[in-house]
C-alpha cells in the first residue's frame, strides 16, 4: 500500500490522461501519445554560458534526477578541475535537447545516452571521448517489461495495450521495441492502444510495476538496480523480450572543445575510477569505469535507426 500511495498521484494523472488520449483506429498519430517532458531552464546557466572559460556539461539522467545529479556534478567538477575551468551543469529531460545543445554550441561536453549517440554520431564536431563499463562489461541491453501476473508473455500479447516509452531517441527505452514492430510491418501507432513518454527509465519501470501501463521497454541497468535497491518492485515485473547488446552511455565533446583539452578530458575519464571521490560518485551511477571509445559497440543502434528512417 505504501508503494502505491507514493506513486498514486502520478498514477492517477497518468491514468486520466491515458483515458483521454484513447482513440479509435485511423485517428491521427498525434493523439496517440502523451508527452510528459518538462523542460527546465536556469537563469544562472544562461548567464554562465556567456563566459568562455566555463565548461558547460549537459546531462539527461536515466536514473531519478534527485539521486543522480549530485553524482554527475562531482564528476563534472573533477573534469573542470583538470582543465582549470569552472563548470556548469545543464540538465534537460529529453535526449534531443541535450544533443541539440551540443550541436548548437550551447554545451561543451555531454553525457549521452547510447541512443543519442546512435542518432547523432555522424554529425560534424561530435566526438566520443569514452564510454561506460557497468557490472564488468562495456555493453547493456533493453528489457521489455510487463507485470509478472499480467498474463502477457510475448510482444503479440501487447496488441491494443498501453506502453510507456522513455524517450524517442532511447535505444533501450524506445528504438529496440519499435524495431521489433518494424520487423512485423507494424508501428506503435497501429499496434498499441496508446502510449506515453516518461523521459525517465525509472518512471517507465514503476509505471509497469504499479500497473499504470501494460508494458515498458527500459534499460537493463534500471532493472538490475531495482533488484538491489527495490526488490519488491523488481519482483512485480518480468522480462518478455531483450534487445541486442550495445555500448553504454558515451561521454562526447562538441566542436567548442579543442584537441588539447579533449585529450585531457579523455585521459581524466579513463582513470577517474582510481580517484576516491569520483569513484564514489561513479558507484552511485552504477558505473565501474570509463573505457576507451568502441564505436563498433554502437553499430546495432545505428542499424536500427537507419532501418527506421528508410521505412518512414
Amino acid at each position: 500500500m505504501r508503494r502505491l500511495s507514493l506513486f498514486a498521484r502520478w498514477a492517477m494523472i497518468g491514468a486520466v490522461v491515458l483515458a483521454l488520449a484513447g482513440c479509435a483506429p485511423g485517428t491521427s498519430p498525434e493523439k496517440k501519445y502523451i508527452d510528459f517532458r518538462k523542460v527546465e531552464t536556469s537563469p544562472a546557466a544562461s548567464a554562465a554560458a556567456t563566459d568562455a572559460q566555463v565548461l558547460r556539461v549537459a546531462i539527461s539522467s536515466v536514473l531519478l534526477p534527485q539521486e543522480s545529479v549530485v553524482h554527475y556534478r562531482t564528476i563534472a567538477n573533477h573534469l573542470g578541475e583538470r582543465l582549470g575551468r569552472p563548470i556548469i551543469l545543464i540538465q534537460r529531460q529529453s535526449y534531443a535537447e541535450i544533443a541539440l545543445l551540443l550541436l548548437n554550441g550551447g554545451a561543451d561536453i555531454a553525457f549521452f545516452s547510447s541512443g543519442e549517440y546512435g542518432n547523432y554520431s555522424g554529425f560534424d564536431g561530435i566526438e566520443m571521448l569514452a564510454s561506460q563499463q557497468r557490472l564488468g562489461v562495456p555493453y547493456y541491453q533493453g528489457y521489455l517489461l510487463v507485470a509478472k501476473d499480467s498474463g502477457i508473455n510475448a510482444l503479440a500479447d501487447l496488441r491494443g495495450k498501453s506502453v510507456a516509452f522513455t524517450d524517442p531517441l532511447s535505444y533501450s527505452g524506445y528504438t529496440f521495441l519499435v524495431h521489433m514492430l518494424l520487423q512485423q510491418n507494424e508501428t506503435p501507432e497501429k499496434f498499441f492502444g496508446r502510449y506515453i513518454y516518461t523521459y525517465n527509465h525509472e518512471k517507465s519501470f514503476r509505471a509497469v510495476a504499479n500497473r499504470v501501463v501494460d508494458a515498458a521497454p527500459v534499460t537493463s541497468i534500471i532493472y538490475d538496480r531495482a533488484k538491489i535497491k527495490t526488490p519488491d518492485l523488481a519482483e512485480a515485473v518480468k522480462v518478455i523480450a531483450v534487445s541486442p547488446q550495445a555500448g553504454i552511455g558515451p561521454v562526447v565533446a562538441g566542436k567548442s572543445v579543442g584537441a588539447e583539452q579533449r585529450a585531457v578530458l579523455r585521459k581524466t575519464l579513463l582513470v577517474m575510477h582510481e580517484n576516491p571521490a569520483t569513484r564514489v560518485a561513479m558507484q552511485g551511477l552504477m558505473i565501474d569505469k570509463w573505457v576507451a571509445p568502441q564505436p563498433e559497440m554502437f553499430e546495432p543502434i545505428r542499424r536500427m535507426v537507419n532501418e527506421k528512417r528508410q521505412n518512414r
